[in-house]
């Protein structure tokens, strides 16, 4: 009897062990997902404290990443996940002014940003890219309504000031993820001009 009961034991702690394991897995890696987008200057939080109908619930990020909060004042938001700002505000919160307050984050609107696409295509101008997505050089050319009939077989691409020229055939060509020139926002692509 004794022994039944040491090995139901040793069983319920390895299955303890086994649920600690899994469980401290970082979500990203067990879903398999991309990880959250961080808070940035310029986008729109809407933030609410369940039980609290009187504060304040839209603030935009400054410049310099912060927002102006209740009972907080001036709080660091910047390059931090809404769960990791959920945290953040539950613990300053808890310091001095609630007990167990239950906070809830959600980026209503994150802030635009883009891609410039100029020289000889359809539509130039700038390309609303997040950077959530994944796309290539070609593909926003796409988006820019493609080349125009003088365009020739040549595209500079620039980000942070360093250009580099690319062939269009090339990169319409390439199906290789990991050839493929991804873009960021804040690249510029110029489709150069045919010389007649």
């Amino acid at each position: 009897m004794r022994h039944i009961r040491l090995h139901g034991l040793a069983l319920a702690t390895l299955a303890l062990w086994i649920g600690t394991v899994i469980c401290t897995e970082p979500i990203a890696q067990v879903a398999g997902t991309e990880p959250e987008r961080r808070v940035a200057a310029n986008d729109l939080l809407f933030i609410t404290i369940v039980g609290e109908r009187d504060l304040q619930t839209e603030f935009r990020v400054s410049s310099a990443g912060t927002i102006q909060f209740p009972f907080l004042e001036e709080v660091s938001v910047g390059g931090l996940t809404p769960a990791e700002l959920r945290a953040r505000l539950r613990d300053l919160l808890m310091k001095d002014y609630f007990v167990d307050p239950q906070v809830i984050v959600t980026v209503k609107d994150y802030r635009s940003e883009f891609v410039r696409v100029v020289g000889q295509v359809n539509r130039p101008g700038p390309i609303p890219h997040t950077g959530e997505q994944k796309l290539d050089v070609y593909d926003i050319i796409t988006m820019a309504g493609g080349v125009t009939p003088r365009a020739r077989n040549s595209v500079e691409y620039t980000r942070n000031g360093v250009t580099r020229t690319l062939k269009l055939d090339d990169l319409k060509k390439e199906t290789d993820p990991a050839k493929k020139i991804w873009v960021q926002p804040g690249d510029i692509i110029e489709v150069k001009e045919s010389v007649l």
